[in-house]
């Protein structure tokens, strides 16, 4: 019979490098049986399958390297043995006590366990700003009771205790996708979650790094992204809801990788009804420093 654990930790890993932030990440979730950790390699180099032997919780895992994280973090799921699954970034980590605030919601009828993070710069440690819609999103709940944003707009699936039953009975798995596989993966366990709690303590710490997936400006992951949004907004309508997700600062950002990727990103936002979702919002995007955020650990491809 197999073992059974209170939470699986899920830790998709990819480097061409070292192993000096996920060996930080590891070290963050305590070495306590009742955990499992599962990480998820899908390096082009794959890593010491016996690089954390001297932990008896941690399992290291390999995927298919041309599938992306989204795939690495299926692996972990359909090898998840755990009540609860927590992601974890492997650049990331948790705060200290973290694990003390998540068994306290270990027999919680709810679904979902939402938490704040904060972020800092990787390689400073310095406070950034990654966490902050995150963390408005629960400020908000508290101000209006309203869940339909932890539901609907909270894609990230760190900062999250998920019940394995709610994922595993309905299939529920990430894009294999080069960008933004996490997005609907968060909206469809927000939908079809019965209860959920909110916690206002931090338990997670995102990180900015130089050259992540989130910092990396590629014409794949602008494609990847858009189409991403376009399925998320067909979501939304077929389950009663407005679409929400303006397409118009992806399109604007092809324009860079020139006028053929423009046009394309262009035609299809018009042909799908997503060309004027979020038009009240335009004259704010497209003046925003968004793309000059973070500029020094940005990375083009």
């Amino acid at each position: 019979m197999s073992k059974l654990y209170q939470f699986s930790i899920i830790i998709p890993h990819f480097t061409k490098s070292d192993t000096d932030l996920l060996e930080r990440a590891v070290a963050s979730v305590p070495d306590d049986e009742s955990l499992q950790v599962l990480v998820v390699d899908n390096s082009p180099l794959p890593i010491d399958a016996n690089l954390f032997d001297k932990r008896k919780n941690v399992k290291i895992l390999f995927s298919d390297n041309t599938k992306g994280a989204g795939h690495a973090r299926n692996v972990g799921i359909d090898n998840a043995k755990g009540k609860w699954l927590l992601f974890l970034d492997a650049d990331d980590f948790f705060v200290n006590c973290a694990f003390d605030v998540f068994k306290e919601h270990y027999e919680s009828a709810s679904d979902i366990v939402f938490f704040k993070m904060t972020s800092v710069f990787s390689d400073t440690l310095e406070l950034a700003s990654r966490h902050e819609p995150y963390e408005k999103i629960i400020d908000d709940y508290f101000e209006t009771n309203n869940d339909y944003k932890l539901r609907c707009s909270y894609p990230s699936p760190c900062g999250k205790m998920v019940k394995t039953n709610l994922v595993k009975e309905n299939s529920v798995y990430f894009d294999e996708v080069p960008a933004s596989n996490d997005v609907i993966f968060g909206l469809k366990i927000g939908l079809i979650a019965r209860n959920i709690n909110v916690d206002k303590r931090v338990v997670y710490c995102a990180t900015v790094q130089k050259g992540s997936l989130t910092n990396t400006v590629s014409l794949e992951n602008i494609e990847s992204r858009f189409g991403v949004n376009i399925r998320k907004n067909e979501m939304l309508k077929q389950n009663g809801y407005k679409k929400t997700e303006s397409v118009i600062y992806f399109i604007m950002s092809s324009i860079r990788f020139g006028v053929k990727p423009f046009l394309k990103l262009f035609y299809k936002a018009f042909v799908t009804n997503n060309l004027f979702v979020g038009y009240d919002r335009w004259f704010k995007t497209l003046l925003s420093k968004r793309h000059l955020k973070n500029k020094e650990y940005k990375v083009k491809k």
